[in-house]
């Protein structure tokens, strides 16, 4: 059985892939998320996959994908989901995941996943300022992220690390497998008020693909909340 996960920030994130694959980045115009045609293709597809899928995937995390995968459940594939080395580790979990890069469209063009990710910083409000830059420079050393950080069962964040022959060695070969796939992705926005944008959108797409309904509607609803947060960041 193939899994998905579809809670509801994965399902606009592979809603923003989909619509990259069949030839339009999102927010490409202000107050638009996508043309209607793109959009309205990338809905159906999006739900016509989940409708073959266990219905549990709406309420499952790419974790909780992978804790499926792992166990030897129902569930033996997955086509795109947020990676964990943790899970290619021998002896993490009951199965270690192989992994790979994304799947190709009938267009023969292959996905490209939405890279967001997490970021080092130092608090404004820090006493030891030097201290707390000084280990941060540590921590994402590349001395570190291939060696301490990766062995306390860490995700490195620097290239060097995804592609040194010993962590690969010990992850089966899960960052050489999916680096590409990080290469090639669209970038999530970043614009004032995009985040307001997510936590409300990501709802709007995730209440279309369990209830169903009509995907025109879907876009003008993302529509109106994008133009509404625009304005709002405007106005601050």
């Amino acid at each position: 059985m193939v899994a998905v996960p579809a809670i509801p920030i994965d399902s606009l994130m592979h809603f923003y892939m989909l619509c990259a694959a069949l030839g339009e980045e999102p927010f490409g115009k202000r107050g638009i998320v996508v043309a209607v045609e793109i959009g309205v293709r990338a809905l159906g597809m999006m739900r016509q996959l989940l409708s073959l899928c266990d219905p549990v995937c709406f309420s499952r995390n790419p974790i909780a994908v992978w804790e499926s995968l792992s166990s030897g459940d129902a569930a033996a594939y997955c086509p795109f989901a947020y990676g964990y080395s943790n899970y290619s580790r021998p002896g993490y979990a009951k199965h270690t995941l192989e992994t790979g890069g994304l799947l190709a469209m009938d267009n023969h063009v292959v996905c490209r996943s939405t890279l967001g990710g997490a970021g080092l910083a130092v608090s404004s409000r820090c006493q030891e300022k030097d201290l707390a830059v000084a280990y941060a420079q540590f921590v994402a050393s590349a001395q570190c992220q291939a060696n301490l950080y990766f062995n306390a069962g860490g995700q490195p964040g620097y290239r060097m690390a995804w592609l040194d022959a010993e962590v690969n060695r010990r992850c089966n070969s899960f960052f050489r497998n999916t680096l590409q796939t990080l290469d090639d992705a669209y970038l999530r926005p970043r614009f004032d008020g995009y985040l307001d944008f997510q936590d409300a959108g990501a709802v709007i797409v995730h209440r279309h693909l369990v209830e169903g309904g009509n995907e025109q509607s879907v876009l003008q609803q993302l529509n109106q909340l994008l133009q509404t947060t625009q304005k709002d960041a405007d106005e601050e």
